[in-house]
C-alpha cells in the first residue's frame, strides 16, 4: 500500500518526470502530474489526493501559493508542499500571499536526497492542517520594499527608473540599495560594480542563472 497519494504541479517536464520517478520509487502513488492551475483543480476533483507538491513559479498566471489556496478550497484536508528554486516566496513576489496553514516551503537546493521530502509528505498526511506553515530554510532578511528594489536592479533598471516606478526620489532608491548591500553583506570591490553584485545576489536567492549564463 502506498504511503500517500500525490499531485505534482510543475511546469518543467524534466523536473516533473524526475521527481515523479523518485516519489514512485519511495512507495508513493503519483495520481496526477500537471503544469497549470486548471489541471491541478481538475485533478483534485477527479482523484483522492493526500498531498499536493507545487512549484512556486509556473510562468504567467497563478503561482504555486495561489494554486495551494484554490486546492484547499476544494479539499480543506489536502497537504501542501511548495517545492521551488526560490529561497523565500517573497523573492518571487514581494507581495506574495502567506503560505496556507500547515504548508511546507522547501527549497530544491536544500534537498541533497529525497528523504527530507518524504518525511514532510508523511508528516503532512498525518496532520495536514494541524501545524503552522513552515519554511525549510532561513528567510531572506530583507523587507518587501527592499526585495522589490533588488528585483528591479536585477532587471537592469537605473535608480531613476526604479524611483519613477515606485513613486519615490532617486535618493531614496540609492539609500535602499545601500541598505540592501549591507544586509546581504556584499563586499566592497574596486573591480565589480555593486549593481552587478546585487543582480547576482538576486539570482542566487531565486536559485536561477542570470540571463546569458
Amino acid at each position: 500500500m502506498a504511503l500517500a497519494s500525490i499531485l505534482l504541479v510543475e511546469d518543467d517536464v524534466f523536473s516533473r518526470s524526475a521527481l515523479s520517478a523518485a516519489l514512485k520509487a519511495a512507495n508513493l502513488e503519483v495520481k496526477a502530474e500537471v503544469s497549470t492551475a486548471k489541471e491541478s483543480l481538475e485533478a483534485v476533483k477527479r482523484f483522492s489526493i493526500d498531498i499536493a507538491i507545487i512549484d512556486l513559479d509556473l510562468g504567467p498566471g497563478a503561482n504555486g501559493i495561489d494554486i495551494a489556496y484554490a486546492l484547499r478550497a476544494l479539499n480543506p484536508l489536502i497537504g501542501i508542499i511548495i517545492l521551488t528554486s526560490y529561497s523565500d516566496p517573497r523573492v518571487a513576489n514581494p507581495d506574495s500571499l502567506p503560505l496556507p496553514k500547515s504548508a511546507k516551503f522547501i527549497t530544491k537546493s536544500k534537498l541533497t536526497d529525497i528523504r527530507p521530502l518524504i518525511k514532510s509528505i508523511i508528516e503532512l498526511k498525518q496532520n495536514p492542517t494541524a501545524k503552522k506553515s513552515s519554511i525549510e530554510q532561513e528567510r531572506v532578511d530583507l523587507t518587501e520594499n527592499q526585495l522589490v528594489v533588488l528585483q528591479h536592479v536585477a532587471e537592469g533598471l537605473t535608480s531613476k527608473e526604479i524611483a519613477k516606478r515606485l513613486g519615490v526620489s532617486d535618493k531614496a532608491i540609492e539609500g535602499t540599495i545601500s541598505r540592501i548591500c549591507m544586509v546581504l553583506k556584499l563586499p566592497k570591490s574596486e573591480t565589480m560594480n555593486p549593481r552587478v553584485q546585487l543582480a547576482r545576489a538576486y539570482f542566487e536567492l531565486a536559485g536561477k542563472k542570470p540571463p546569458g549564463v
